[in-house]
């Protein structure tokens, strides 16, 4: 009985130990609006790079309504594709170094960057 319970105790333990999540994209999040008007696309493709480079990303625009995010940690690379309209904006995975992504899973990392570099997206745009 206590190997049992020692053997489901250490399996609950490595599994609260993995190291990759379930890949997703953070599609049609709402530009903010300012209060006094509505942002065109150059004040959107500005404010995006500006929440980029506050947090060391290096981001370029590829065209109209898109950049391309890359963001360099130690050994590990992250690259996204951001798209925007007026009304929203989108940040998709497109590649990485060392994050242990397989097509379906990737380092749980992942989430906290892109959900830190969205909150600063929305901070930029909320207040200009």
């Amino acid at each position: 009985m206590k190997k049992a319970a020692f053997a489901l105790l250490t399996l609950l333990t490595l599994s609260a130990c993995s190291t990759s999540v379930p890949i997703r994209n953070f599609d049609a999040n709402p530009v903010p609006q300012m209060a006094s008007g509505k942002h065109d696309l150059e004040s959107i493709k500005t404010n995006i790079l500006k929440a980029c480079m506050k947090l060391g990303w290096t981001c370029r625009s590829n065209a109209e309504g898109q950049i391309l995010g890359k963001l360099d940690i130690r050994k590990h690379q992250l690259r996204v594709d951001i798209t925007f309209n007026e009304q929203e904006y989108s940040i998709d995975y497109k590649d990485s170094i060392n994050l242990d992504y397989n097509g379906k899973k990737i380092h749980r990392q992942y989430i906290n960057w892109v959900t830190n570099l969205m909150r600063n997206i929305d901070a930029e745009l909320a207040y200009k």
